[in-house]
C-alpha cells in the first residue's frame, strides 16, 4: 500500500511539474518540449531550475536596459 501511494504521488508530480516547467521555459524563449522532458526526468528540481533561468534572463535584460539609458 505504501508503494502504491508513493507511485501515485510521483505520477501526479510528473503530471503537474513537467507542464509547469515547460510553460515557464516557453515564456522566456526556451523550448517547451525540452524543458517538459527535463520536468519528466527531474519533476521537483526542474521547476526551480526553470525559475532560476527566468530570473537570470530578466536580470540580464534589466541590466542591459540600464546601460542603454543616458546618464545625467
Amino acid at each position: 500500500m505504501f508503494l502504491l501511494r508513493l507511485l501515485l504521488i510521483f505520477g501526479v508530480s510528473l503530471l503537474v511539474f513537467a507542464p509547469i516547467t515547460g510553460y515557464i521555459a516557453y515564456n522566456y524563449g526556451r523550448s517547451f518540449w525540452r524543458w517538459f522532458g527535463l520536468g519528466l526526468l527531474l519533476p521537483f528540481v526542474s521547476v526551480f531550475i526553470a525559475l532560476f533561468m527566468a530570473m537570470r534572463q530578466r536580470s540580464a535584460e534589466d541590466e542591459a536596459a540600464r546601460q542603454r539609458l543616458p546618464r545625467r
